[in-house]
């Protein structure tokens, strides 16, 4: 159950925010076998005065934060930051170069879920 916090320039449209979204969301169950129904997503909209962004990226920019449990492959991760640039430039016509993709992995006893430490549910 990742918790994917995407941020950038307030001014699209709802259709395309949704459309963001779903991509990311698709990229996260397909390279990180996430369960279709497991999605925690929370969008962050800046007024353009208020986000920088590194010289060489449109007003498109945007980064993508993703909180995960620990110990996928590198190629897992490889996968996931190619599936979501591949999926936001299909969807919708998003430069790769306009996508940046954090990804951390807090331990599980850093992590608390139903009111229990993830420690309990983390596999053998």
């Amino acid at each position: 159950m990742p918790i994917v916090t995407i941020t950038l320039q307030t001014g699209r449209p709802v259709s395309e925010l949704s459309s963001i979204m779903d991509a990311i969301h698709s990229a996260t169950v397909s390279a990180f076998k996430v369960p279709e129904s497991s999605r925690n997503q929370r969008l962050i909209e800046i007024r353009p005065e208020f986000y920088f962004y590194p010289d060489g990226r449109s007003d498109a920019f945007m980064t993508i934060e993703i909180a995960s449990f620990s110990g996928r492959s590198d190629e897992a991760k490889a996968a996931l930051y190619q599936q979501i640039s591949e999926n936001l430039q299909r969807a919708n016509a998003i430069d790769p170069k306009d996508v940046m993709i954090l990804l951390h992995e807090p331990a599980y006893e850093n992590w608390g879920i139903n009111g229990q430490p993830a420690t309990r549910f983390k596999p053998n």
